[in-house]
């Protein structure tokens, strides 16, 4: 009976950790207690395998309704960001994405030789098209509408924040600065700005050009031409015009200077980039006879093309600061329609 006893407590010593154990389980678990334990193992490291669940294809009715779904959302934005274009005479042509009488992002419109054409720029203003013009709607940034004249003339009138409206042509970039204005260009790259309210500043590869209103200039493959005044004398846009043109006499520029009235300043102040050397020196020296300029702004800096310099003399013919002009394309960069 005492043996059961002792075979008991034994028991429930080992299975219960209540009382104590026979002396040779005690020492086996002294002995074991002094062993070291392994390591814990990275469970980071464990692979674990992906939970799949099984694959149900989409009855078809429910792929069809998705699938009219994303092309009514499409559509609809499609419809809501397109302009309305119609033909004032003939008819409208259109080309990429494009909807009855409407001009979506990335669509082309033209008007042939026997059409002009009305764009409405959505909550800026419209541009007529001239026969034979093409544009198209390209992507800009936000804040900004942009369009690209292939060929041809249209005629734009915006009322937008400044450089909220621009225009690419192959020549160089139009900056809208809040105006109406008639540019044109032909496959060559030949052609014209006219600004006839408000301001354009139009920028080539590495040039700008500041147009106000009663003022135009040419455009060629090379880039923009020197602006000038509409009501400039007949002498002064002839001899101008024999400027531009390639291989023009040596003398050419003289006429030019000569002719020059206080009112073409415009004109002088263009071509002192455009020019090197002892003629760059000439005009310099002519613009201060026509006009008064900043005393504190040495010729040597203006001769040096030094930017505050040739900003501070634009300052002085009365058309603004230049800063209020800048179109910031040329950190753009150009893109040819």
């Amino acid at each position: 009976m005492r043996e059961d006893d002792d075979v008991k407590r034994e028991e429930e010593a080992l299975w219960t950790a209540r009382g104590e154990l026979p002396a040779d389980l005690a020492k086996l678990e002294a002995e074991l207690a002094n062993l070291p334990l392994p390591p814990q193992p990275d469970w980071s490291r464990v692979a674990r395998e992906p939970v799949r669940l099984p694959y149900r294809p989409m009855p078809l009715v429910w792929a069809a309704a998705a699938a009219m779904l994303v092309v009514a959302l499409g559509g609809e934005w499609l419809v809501r960001d397109a302009w309305r274009v119609e033909a004032i005479e003939g008819r409208v042509r259109q080309r990429g994405p494009a909807l009855p009488g409407r001009l979506p992002a990335g669509g082309e419109c033209e008007a042939d030789a026997g059409s002009r054409v009305r764009v409405q720029v959505a909550g800026l203003g419209q541009v007529e098209l001239e026969p034979g013009t093409v544009l198209r709607r390209v992507p800009a940034p936000r804040g900004e509408t942009r369009l690209a004249l292939v060929q041809g003339t249209l005629h734009a009138r915006i009322v937008a924040p400044p450089r909220a409206f621009v225009v690419e042509t192959r020549v160089g970039v139009a900056t809208d600065l809040g105006c109406a204005y008639t540019l044109s260009v032909d496959r060559e790259g030949a052609g014209s700005l006219h600004v006839t309210q408000g301001r354009v500043a139009f920028t080539d590869h590495g040039r700008e050009a500041f147009v106000p209103a009663g003022v135009w200039c040419p455009l060629t493959h090379e880039g923009v031409g020197v602006p000038r005044r509409d009501y400039a004398s007949e002498q002064f846009l002839a001899v101008l015009e024999a400027f531009d043109q390639p291989g023009c006499a040596a003398d050419t520029l003289d006429s030019v200077l000569a002719a020059a009235e206080a009112s073409d300043a415009i004109s002088l102040w263009h071509l002192l980039p455009r020019v090197m050397g002892g003629n760059r020196a000439k005009v310099a020296t002519r613009l201060a006879q026509l006009i008064e300029l900043p005393a504190d702004v040495s010729v040597e800096r203006v001769l040096a093309l030094e930017p505050a310099a040739l900003d501070a003399w634009w300052g002085a013919i009365g058309l603004g600061e230049a800063g209020e002009w800048r179109s910031g394309m040329l950190k753009k960069g150009l893109k040819a329609p």
